[in-house]
C-alpha cells in the first residue's frame, strides 16, 4: 500500500505558505499526523492517506480574537504518488490575525474518510511556522498519536497510568487546547489534583495542579474574551472522601489558579455547561441532601462574578443537563441568546447503591432566569413506556442537537446511559439503562421521547456533540461510555469503550407520524475499544472544540473522534 512518508518516518503531509506581505519569507508548514493502522495486513486504507485520494485544506482567519471566523481560502492536492501531494503558492497570512485550519480527506469515491483541523493560531512572523494536525477516521475515533511507527512511545497520554480512573473532567479551550484534571486514580488508588492543558498543535501536554485533590468536581469554560476563554473547576470530593466547597477560576495564559466567591455548599456531583459564554452550575450533593440552586459564573468589565440564577423545583445531583436555549438573529445579524437549561433525572443523594431517583412531575424541568418549570414527560403515545417518572434515571449524559434539515431548526436532545431503580421500594435491584431516548419539545411545559435500544450500555457515559454540515439529515453523538458496573465503589471497570450515536427522523409506520432515531454507528475498532490499552475507565471525560471534534479522556490515553465537517 501505497502511504505518504514524512522525515524520521513520521506520517505528514506538508503545505508551504509564503508569507508575503510581512518582511519575513519563512514557510509556514503544516504537518499531517496519521492514526496508528489498526491491521498491518488489512487492505483497509482508511487510516492512511494513499494514491488516488484527495486532501482538501480550509482556512478561516479574523483579526481579532472576539471576532467570528471567516472563509480566508482553500485548495485542493490530489495525492498521485507514494510521496503525496506538496503544493506552494503565495498567500499572505497576516501578523497578529488568528487562523483555522480544517483537513478533509477523501478517496477516489469522493467518501470522505479523515478529518482534522486545528484553532486559534495566532501568526506573528516568528513562531508559528510549523503546526501539526493530527487525522482521525470520521465518525469513529483514534488514539493520538505524533508518530505512527512508533505510537508505543509517542502516543498521548493523560496523567493516570493502566489502572485507570474515575470521576475525572475535561473541557476544550477556546484556542483547541484541551484542559483535564483531576479524578480518582484506580491504580493509586487516591484522588488526583494533578490537571494539564494537552496542546493539541504540538501533541504535548502541560500544565499546572489543581490547588486540591478532586474528583466528581466540575468543569466548564467561562468566554472572558481572552485567546484561550478561562476554566471555572471546583466543588466535588476531596480528601478522605469529603465535600469541597472551593472553586477556581483557571487562567491557562499564566497557568494560575484565582479563587471565585461562589457562596455554594460543600458538595459533589454537580453539573456545569457553558451558554454563550457563560457558566451555570446546577444542584449537586451534600452530606445532608441535594442542592436546587443553579448557579452563573461570567466575565464582567475585566472581573469573574458569581450570581444564583434559578431555583430548581426538586433538588438533584449525579443528573444530566442539556443546553435548549433560544436563539435570535435580528435583521442586522446580532444574536440574542435566551438561556434555557433542561435537567434530567438524577437522584437527590450522593450515596451510591442506595440513591433516591429523581421521579414524578419533577423528573425533568427546564430552567430559565428566575424559573424552573417542570416539564411533563411521555412516550408518542402519551404514557411512559420506560418508566422515567417512576423508575427514575442516575447519571446519565445528555447532548443537544440541533436538526437543521427543515426550514425551521428543531433542538432535540438525546440522552443515553445511566440506570434506574427497578421494584418496590423494600426490595430493589438497579438496572442498567437499556435504552437510547431523544427528548424534544411537545407543547407548552411537554417533553415527548423516542425510545431506542443499544447495545453499548453504560453507567456514567459523558457525550458531546460531533460536528457534522450543516442541513444534514443525520446528526452525531460522541460517547466515551467506560464501565457497565452500576456499583461505582469497587474497581469493577471494563476497558475504555468510545461508539458514536446517529440521531435522525425516520417514518414511524405504526404511528404514521415521523419520530427521532437513535442507534450506535459501527466502527473501526474491535468492540468499539483500543487493543493495546489496559486502563479501565469507570467515567472518563469529553471535549468538544470549536470544530467539532471530540476527545475522549480519563483512561491512559487521548483519543480523538472525527467531525464530519468544520461548522
Amino acid at each position: 500500500m501505497k502511504r505518504l512518508l514524512f522525515l524520521s518516518l513520521a506520517f505528514a503531509l506538508a503545505f508551504l505558505f509564503v508569507a508575503c506581505d510581512s518582511g519575513n519569507t519563512g514557510d509556514f508548514k503544516i504537518t499531517l499526523r496519521l492514526p496508528i493502522e489498526q491491521d498491518e495486513d488489512s487492505d483497509d486504507n482508511t487510516f492512511s492517506i494513499v494514491d488516488s485520494d484527495q486532501v482538501m485544506l480550509s482556512i478561516y482567519s479574523k483579526s481579532n480574537i472576539a471576532d467570528e471566523y471567516v472563509y480566508a481560502d482553500r485548495t485542493l492536492i490530489k495525492v498521485n504518488s507514494d510521496k503525496g501531494g506538496k503544493e506552494e503558492f503565495i498567500r499572505s497570512l497576516k501578523k497578529g490575525a488568528y487562523y483555522r485550519f480544517f483537513v478533509e480527506v477523501t478517496n477516489s469515491n469522493e467518501k470522505l474518510k479523515l478529518t482534522g483541523g486545528i484553532d486559534g493560531i495566532l501568526y506573528d512572523d516568528k513562531n508559528n511556522y510549523e503546526v501539526s494536525i493530527f487525522l482521525a477516521p470520521v465518525g469513529d475515533f483514534a488514539r493520538v498519536v505524533s508518530d505512527r511507527s512508533h505510537s508505543d512511545k509517542s502516543s498521548l497520554e493523560s496523567y493516570f497510568d493502566d489502572g485507570g480512573s474515575k470521576g475525572s473532567a475535561a473541557v476544550a479551550l477556546k484556542d483547541g487546547r484541551i484542559y483535564m484534571a483531576g479524578g480518582y486514580d484506580l491504580e493509586e488508588e487516591e484522588i488526583s489534583k494533578k490537571a494539564v492543558v494537552f496542546d493539541m498543535q504540538s501533541l504535548s501536554k502541560k500544565g499546572k495542579d489543581l490547588p486540591k485533590e478532586l474528583y466528581d468536581h466540575v468543569v466548564a469554560l467561562m468566554d472572558d474574551g481572552s485567546e484561550t476563554g478561562k476554566v471555572v473547576v471546583g466543588l466535588g470530593m476531596t480528601e478522605d472522601d469529603s465535600l469541597n466547597d472551593s472553586v477556581w477560576v483557571y487562567d491557562p495564559k499564566s497557568d494560575k489558579y484565582d479563587s471565585l466567591p461562589l457562596g455554594a455548599p460543600a458538595m459533589t456531583k454537580a453539573k456545569a455547561i457553558t451558554i454563550d459564554g457563560d457558566v451555570y452550575i446546577v444542584g449537586g450533593c451534600t452530606d445532608s441532601g441535594a442542592s436546587n440552586v443553579v448557579y452563573k459564573v461570567s466575565a464582567k468589565t475585566g472581573s469573574v462574578v458569581s450570581e444564583q440564577f434559578a431555583t430548581l423545583k426538586q433538588g438533584r445531583c449525579n443528573h444530566a443537563i442539556a443546553d435548549v436555549s433560544i436563539v435570535n438573529i435580528d435583521e442586522n445579524g446580532v444574536k440574542t441568546v435566551t438561556p434555557r437549561i433542561l435537567v434530567i433525572g438524577g437522584s437527590t443523594d450522593k450515596k451510591e447503591g442506595k440513591e433516591s431517583p429523581v421521579l414524578g412531575e419533577n423528573f425533568a424541568e427546564v430552567v430559565t432566569q428566575g424559573v424552573s418549570t417542570p416539564m411533563a414527560v411521555a412516550d408518542r403515545n402519551g404514557g411512559d413506556d420506560a418508566d422515567l417518572t417512576t423508575k427514575g434515571l442516575i447519571s446519565p449524559a445528555a447532548v443537544s442537537v440541533v436538526m437543521d434539515d427543515r426550514e425551521e431548526d428543531e433542538t432535540v436532545v438525546a440522552v443515553l446511559g445511566g440506570y434506574l431503580r427497578d421494584g418496590e421500594e423494600d426490595n430493589y435491584s438497579w438496572v442498567q439503562n437499556p435504552s437510547l431516548f431523544v427528548f424534544s419539545e411537545n407543547g407548552e411545559n411537554s417533553l415527548v421521547y423516542d425510545k431506542n435500544g443499544t447495545a453499548n450500555e453504560c453507567s456514567r457515559p459523558s457525550a458531546a456533540l460531533l460536528g457534522s454540515e450543516e442541513k444534514n439529515v443525520i446528526k452525531y453523538v460522541a460517547v466515551n461510555c467506560g464501565t457497565k458496573e452500576i456499583d461505582r465503589t469497587k474497581r469493577n471497570a471494563t476497558g475504555q469503550v468510545v461508539f458514536v450515536l446517529q440521531v435522525k427522523r425516520v417514518k414511524d409506520s405504526d404511528l404514521g407520524i415521523e419520530v427521532f432515531s437513535s442507534s450506535v454507528k459501527d466502527s473501526l475498532m474491535d468492540e468499539n475499544q483500543d487493543p493495546d490499552s489496559d486502563a479501565e475507565i469507570v467515567d472518563g471525560p469529553v471535549a468538544v472544540d470549536a470544530l467539532g471534534q471530540v476527545f475522549m479522556l480519563g483512561g491512559r490515553y487521548v483519543y480523538q473522534v472525527g467531525s464530519y465537517a468544520v461548522p
